[in-house]
């Protein structure tokens, strides 16, 4: 009898602390959850105030001008696939190191900013000049933009000739030698 008392006992030391580690588990990603949104509020607060304002000319994040980088190279072959934009958000979650979630967020903000602005090569010269004129913008980031601009033309196959020649432009703009 007294063995059976001790296996209750065990079993119900188990449980408990099972379910303790499962809170805790819960209490922890639920931390993690409000240190992203934390971590990301600035730059939504300020996508906010500005929702009233259309236009380039309201871009302050060299991570915004990235994506609409990646939209207009993606656009100029057509309507934006399913391809194009999982390769987009691919791209904004490894190199600016965000969530799905915020990727997708960031590609809807780029496609609000960018869709009065214009043909797509005076998007790319805007967004270009935008982003060499950031501080701490070296070659690499230009490179690494580059790589990304590059991966998001041959999500369909092999880049069009009009996905080429705004590649083209964002080297030569950016003074890339390629």
């Amino acid at each position: 009898m007294h063995i059976l008392g001790l296996l209750i006992g065990l079993i119900g030391f188990i449980a408990v602390w099972y379910w303790r580690l499962k809170v805790l588990r819960d209490v922890a990603r639920d931390g993690r959850k409000i240190a992203e949104t934390v971590a990301n509020l600035p730059r939504k607060m300020r996508f906010k105030n500005r929702s009233g304002k259309a236009g380039l000319s309201v871009v302050d994040d060299p991570r915004e001008a990235a994506t609409i980088l990646m939209l207009e190279v993606a656009q100029a072959r057509g309507a934006l696939t399913t391809n194009q934009e999982a390769t987009i958000r691919a791209e904004i979650m490894h190199h600016f190191d965000f969530t799905e979630a915020d990727a997708t967020e960031l590609m809807a903000q780029a496609g609000w900013l960018s869709r009065n602005g214009g043909a797509a090569h005076v998007v790319v010269a805007r967004m270009t000049d935008f982003i060499k004129q950031v501080p701490g913008m070296g070659n690499k980031e230009l490179v690494d933009l580059d790589s990304m601009l590059v991966a998001v033309s041959e999500a369909e196959g092999a880049p069009s000739p009009s996905q080429l020649d705004l590649i083209s432009q964002f080297r030569q703009k950016a003074s890339l030698k390629v």
